[in-house]
């Protein structure tokens, strides 16, 4: 794609150089055809931890959306192209994010604490790996970043730049937005995961994602009068479905990578934590789904539990995965959980083992070395378009309309049946229309662009066994 390739070199420690410093790859991509707009679109990475350098199809989308703008995007400190690289790869083992759906923080027991314990030891031994590599590892957070970006900004000559988040790398726009509000003109926020909303107890955290699901049950039983029938509770089917699946979990035999055999146990809280992981692809089937369960019939639950999918070695090859705990952890603060914290949490919702991991940093080894503001709700007046998916459970409007309280310039629109990273015709116009005047109201009129698929509605067979 034609890019200009840059190293820079920044202190590990802005606050305090010691002598440690981190390398970091720039990328910059000039528009394939004429003169470039005055003011570059800086990426923001998210993941966290997850490299997009090198993804040539993430990239061309991203050119795409921003027209004739130059795009400017690296890995963050920490990533895998970057020095030092935040490597932990025994986390892909556990992780929910990377082995997604059959970590045993969701399947190994139906004793929600020995789960617990599979999964918080990684942790801690990630956090001492980094520290005997001489790592400062508090270091590594959205604000440190946000600094890089400001450095990498001048020795570039931009004035100022637009800002393009992805996910977690909206929540680092944020803290951009926060820290250098002068280096910034407007900002998109891409399914975005704000850090300072991200971080409150988990399981408030939970229950506000969880009623996407009866959001879907709730569209499907508007539009459809079989659906209706079919579920004819839908305030209470995702809950009945699950009471089902604790009373009688599903259980599942895999293969290892050594040939033998290992058990997989799904109960409620494997339900409700594969949904969100899923919700985007399985929505179409719920309404059948919860009433498939609460019957007692679990044929549907091979598929959806991706049991076929079913990987001994999982791998995460585009992500720092020591990265991805220490922005995620050090992004806390001072808000970073206790060990009896997070222990209490999970003893009150197991489903909190499969959400996601702020609740693991009660075993991360320090608080990161960031401002006590910095989980403050960013007060500014810097123009943002807010993206969301109608089936991304993560990162609903739900983020969006609180940081809208600080931010009023914010706009937020959410395309329909697309999840997490919504890709269609809409996005690209949308933001390009944006970045041409960011104060001006953008024209939603084709967020609708994308159908909702058919729902399936298909009554119970009767009960069925819970062994596979």
């Amino acid at each position: 794609m034609g890019a200009e390739c840059y190293t820079f070199h920044g202190e590990e420690n802005w606050s305090a150089p010691n002598g440690n410093t981190v390398k970091v790859p720039v990328a910059v991509f000039e528009p394939p055809a004429g003169e470039a707009e005055e003011i570059p679109v800086f990426f923001f990475p998210g993941g966290p931890g997850y490299s997009s350098l090198g993804e040539r199809e993430y990239m061309e989308q991203l050119r795409k959306d921003i027209g004739k703008r130059t795009l400017v995007t690296m890995d963050n400190r920490g990533f895998i192209h970057a020095e030092p690289a935040l490597e932990c790869p025994d986390y892909a083992k556990v992780s929910p994010y990377h082995n997604i759906i059959h970590t045993p923080a969701i399947t190994a027991s139906l004793d929600p604490m020995e789960r617990m314990e599979a999964i918080t030891g990684v942790v801690s031994d990630c956090y001492r790996k980094l520290v005997d590599e001489g790592i400062d590892v508090s270091q590594y957070n959205a604000h440190a970043v946000s600094r890089d970006v400001d450095e990498i900004r001048q020795l570039l000559g931009y004035e100022r730049i637009d800002a393009f988040g992805s996910s977690t790398g909206s929540g680092t726009v944020a803290s951009f937005i926060q820290y250098y509000p002068d280096s910034i003109r407007a900002a998109i926020l891409g399914w975005a995961w704000y850090n300072h909303l991200r971080n409150r107890s988990p399981v408030d955290e939970l229950y506000t994602a969880k009623q996407s699901f009866t959001d879907v049950l709730a569209l499907c039983v508007a539009s459809d009068e079989d659906c209706r029938e079919l579920v004819p509770n839908w305030f209470q089917a995702i809950d009945r479905a699950r009471r089902t699946l604790d009373g009688k979990p599903f259980i599942a035999k895999v293969a290892t990578a050594d040939n033998g055999e290992t058990t997989l146990y799904f109960d409620g809280a494997a339900f409700l934590d594969t949904l969100y992981l899923t919700l985007a692809s399985d929505y179409a089937e719920l309404p059948s789904l919860v009433a498939d369960v609460e019957a007692g019939d679990y044929s549907r639950l091979n598929d959806f539990f991706r049991i076929d999918d079913y990987d001994p070695e999982p791998e995460a090859p585009n992500y720092a995965l020591g990265y991805f705990l220490a922005h995620v952890c050090n992004d806390m603060g001072t808000n970073r959980p206790s060990v009896a914290d997070s222990t209490a949490a999970v003893a009150r919702e197991p489903a909190v083992l499969g959400f996601e991991p702020p609740w693991l940093c009660a075993w991360w080894g320090e608080d990161g070395d960031v401002p006590p503001e910095h989980n403050d709700p960013p007060v500014a007046e810097t123009p943002a378009l807010a993206l969301h998916g109608q089936m991304d459970p993560c990162c609903t409007t739900r983020w969006s309309e609180h940081l809208g309280r600080t931010m009023p310039n914010l706009q937020y629109v959410v395309f329909q049946g697309l999840g997490h990273s919504p890709v269609n015709e809409c996005r690209s116009q949308m933001v390009s229309a944006f970045l041409d005047d960011p104060m001006a109201e953008v024209d939603d009129s084709c967020k609708d662009e994308v159908a909702l698929e058919p729902w399936v509605i298909e009554p119970p067979d009767g009960a069925q066994s819970g062994d596979t």
